[in-house]
C-alpha cells in the first residue's frame, strides 16, 4: 500500500505530502482544481514520461516521492534480481530537473524508466478514461479472464516457450537463409577447391622454381664463367694463380733462415692455395654440371605458369597465400555440410518447444472455459447492481491453430445493455458510463483472485447516481477490504464512503495559482459532501444529508 505520497514544484503543486492508510481513500474538488494533476505526479513514479513543461519554478527540479508498504507481497526476489536494496517500506522517487532531465531512485539508487514501470506494475492499478478503452483490445480481455482463472503462472511458463520458440524460429530462418546462399555458392567452392588441389602446391616452391629457371636459362653464362675461373685459377700455362702462389711459396721457404715470420707468410699463402684450389675444383664441377636444357627449361616455364595464373585469379603474391585459401575454401565446404545436421537440430529442438506449448494452450484453453460461465455470471450480477438492468455478458473463445502470445484462443468480450439485444464487441456497443461500470465491476471480480496492493479510480462514477452510486460505493469498499483504494469522486455517495477523504482546491496567490490538497476532518467531510450535495449554498438538508450519507457508508 501507499503510506505517504509527497509532491515539489509539479504543475500546479507548489508543495503536498499526503500520509496514507489502508482501506478506501476518496480525492474530491471542483472541475480544475488539479485532481488530474495529482494522477499525473503518481504517474511519473510508475515510469511515465516526462519533460520540463511540469516544473511550476522552471528553476527549480521537480521531485515526485512515493513510500509503499510492500510487506507480503514476495518482492524480495525481484529486488535481488535488479540488484536493489530490499525493505518492507520502499521509496520510489522521480525528479525533472531544470535542465530537463530525469532521474529514478527505488530506495536512493538510481533506476531507469523500465525498472519504475515494472515495479509499478507490482504495486498500483490506475483506472482512467484510458484504461477503458484498453477493453476493447483482445489482448486485454484476454489477461482479465486468465487472472480470473487463476493462470497466470501457466500463462508466464507459456509466454517463456512462446518467446524460446520465436527466437528460435529466427535463427532458423536465418540458418536456412544462409544454407540456401551456400548451396548456390558450393559448385563454385567446389571448382576453386579442385583448381587449388590439382596445382599440388608447396611452400616456397615459387622462389626455388624462379631461382632454378634463373640458372637455365643462363647456363651457358655460368659455364663458361666457371670454366674460365678454373682455368685462370689452375690450368693456364703462363701465370696460373695457383702455381704462382706455389713459387712464392717457395720464396718464403727459402726466408726462414733469415726472416723469423717467413713460417707466418707462408703458413698463410698456404692456406690460400688450399682456398683458391678448392674453389678451383667447385668451378670445374659446377662447370660440367651445368647443362643448358630447353626441355627443363619449358617444364619449369609451365610449372610457374600455373603458380603465377593462380596468384593472379585470386589477387595474392604468396604461394602461402594460396595454400591459406584453399584451407578456408575447404572450410566453408564442410560449413555447408553442416549446415543440414544444424538445421535439423534446430527444428527438432522447436519441435520439443512446440509440443510444451500445445500442451500448455490445452491446459490454458480448458481453464478459460471452465471460467467462462462463473465469470459472465458474475458480471451480469454486478452490471445489474450497477444499474443496467438487462445487462447480458459473454465470453465468446475461438481456438486458432497457429500459435499466439497467450495460447491458443482468441477470446472477445461481448455486450449488451438492453433486452433482446444482440451482444456485440464491447467497444463496438457499449456507451462510456457502461464501460465504466464494466471495467468497475471487472476490477471487482479480480480483486478477489489477484493481489495488487492499490487501486486507483480517477472518476470511474460519471453519470452515475442513487442507488447505482451507493452499490458502487459498496463494492469499493469491498475492494478495500483486501487491498487499498484509492478514488477520485463527484458524488456524495462515494465521496462519504472513503475511511479518508481528501480534498484538492485551488488557491490564488498575488502572482499565481497553485493546486492544494490536505486531509479532511469529519467536520470538513459533512460541509464539503453538503456542497457536493446542494452546490456552492450549503443548505440544512444537505448538510443533514450529508451526516446521514456518512453514518450509512461507514456504518
Amino acid at each position: 500500500m501507499i503510506e505517504s505520497i509527497g509532491i515539489y514544484n509539479y504543475a500546479l503543486i507548489e508543495q503536498t505530502e499526503m500520509e496514507m492508510q489502508a482501506g478506501l481513500s476518496v480525492i474530491t474538488g471542483e472541475t480544475g482544481a488539479g485532481k488530474s494533476i495529482l494522477l499525473g505526479a503518481i504517474g511519473l513514479t510508475l515510469g511515465q514520461r516526462a519533460d520540463i513543461s511540469v516544473l511550476m519554478n522552471k528553476e527549480k527540479k521537480c521531485i515526485v516521492e512515493i513510500i509503499y508498504n510492500v510487506k507480503g507481497y514476495s518482492l524480495s526476489g525481484w529486488f535481488k534480481e535488479n540488484e536493489l536494496d530490499y525493505s518492507d517500506h520502499v521509496v520510489v522517487r522521480r525528479e525533472i530537473t531544470a535542465e530537463g532531465r530525469s532521474r529514478g531512485f527505488i530506495n536512493d539508487t538510481p533506476v531507469n524508466n523500465k525498472i519504475l514501470k515494472e515495479f509499478g506494475e507490482y504495486m498500483v492499478d490506475i483506472h482512467s478514461q484510458h484504461q477503458s478503452l484498453l477493453l476493447g483490445r483482445p489482448a486485454y480481455q484476454i489477461d482479465i479472464l486468465d487472472a480470473f482463472c487463476g493462470n497466470v503462472s501457466k500463462v508466464a511458463e507459456y509466454r517463456k516457450c512462446y518467446e524460446e520458440r520465436r527466437l528460435s524460429l529466427l535463427e532458423l530462418k536465418e540458418l536456412k537463409a544462409k544454407a540456401s546462399e551456400a548451396v548456390k555458392e558450393e559448385e563454385y567452392l567446389k571448382y576453386r577447391l579442385s583448381q587449388l588441389e590439382s596445382a599440388k602446391l608447396k611452400k616456397g616452391e615459387k622462389v626455388e622454381l624462379e631461382e632454378e629457371l634463373a640458372l637455365l636459362t643462363n647456363a651457358e653464362t655460368i659455364k663458361t664463367g666457371f670454366s674460365q675461373l678454373t682455368y685462370q685459377l689452375r690450368d693456364t700455362e703462363n701465370n696460373a694463380v695457383i702455381p704462382v702462389l706455389k713459387n712464392c711459396k717457395h720464396v718464403f721457404a727459402s726466408l726462414r733462415p733469415v726472416v723469423k715470420e717467413a713460417s707466418e707468410y707462408e703458413e698463410r699463402l698456404n692456406s690460400v692455395i688450399l682456398e683458391l684450389g678448392d674453389l678451383a675444383d667447385e668451378a670445374e664441377k659446377r662447370a660440367e654440371n651445368t647443362e643448358f636444357s630447353p626441355a627443363r627449361i619449358e617444364l619449369v616455364n609451365a610449372r610457374l605458369n600455373v603458380i603465377y595464373d593462380l596468384l593472379f585469379k585470386y589477387k595474392v603474391e604468396t604461394v602461402e597465400e594460396l595454400l591459406e585459401i584453399k584451407e578456408q575454401i575447404f572450410g566453408q565446404l564442410s560449413g555447408i555440410q553442416e549446415y543440414t545436421g544444424n538445421i535439423e537440430k534446430l527444428e527438432k529442438e522447436i519441435a520439443g518447444m512446440e509440443n510444451r506449448m500445445q500442451k500448455l494452450a490445452e491446459q490454458l484453453h480448458q481453464t478459460r472455459i471452465d471460467a467462462r460461465i462463473p465469470l459472465c455470471q458474475e458480471m451480469e450480477n454486478l452490471l445489474q447492481d450497477l444499474g443496467i438492468k438487462h445487462a447480458h455478458f459473454e465470453i465468446d473463445i475461438q481456438e486458432t491453430e497457429e500459435f499466439l502470445g497467450n495460447g491458443k484462443d482468441e477470446v472477445t468480450f461481448l455486450f449488451a445493455a438492453n433486452k433482446n439485444q444482440q451482444p456485440g464487441e464491447i467497444a463496438k456497443v457499449a456507451s462510456g458510463g457502461e464501460i465504466s461500470r464494466v471495467m468497475l465491476s471487472l476490477k471487482y471480480v479480480l480483486s478477489k483472485t489477484r493481489r495488487l496492493p492499490v487501486i486507483v479510480f480517477d472518476e470511474i462514477d460519471t453519470g452515475l447516481s442513487g442507488e447505482v452510486a451507493h452499490r458502487m460505493a459498496q463494492m469499493m469498499q469491498e475492494m478495500a477490504q483486501g487491498m487499498q483504494v484509492i478514488c477520485i469522486s463527484h458524488l456524495p455517495q462515494i465521496a462519504s464512503a472513503g475511511k479518508e477523504h481528501f480534498k484538492v482546491y485551488k488557491e490564488d496567490r498575488q502572482t499565481n495559482t497553485v493546486s492544494r490538497i490536505r486531509k479532511l476532518s469529519r467536520t470538513e467531510r459533512v460541509n464539503e459532501i453538503a456542497g457536493m450535495i446542494s452546490g456552492s449554498e450549503i443548505t440544512s438538508a444537505a448538510l443533514e444529508t450529508a451526516r446521514n450519507l456518512l453514518k450509512f457508508e461507514n456504518k
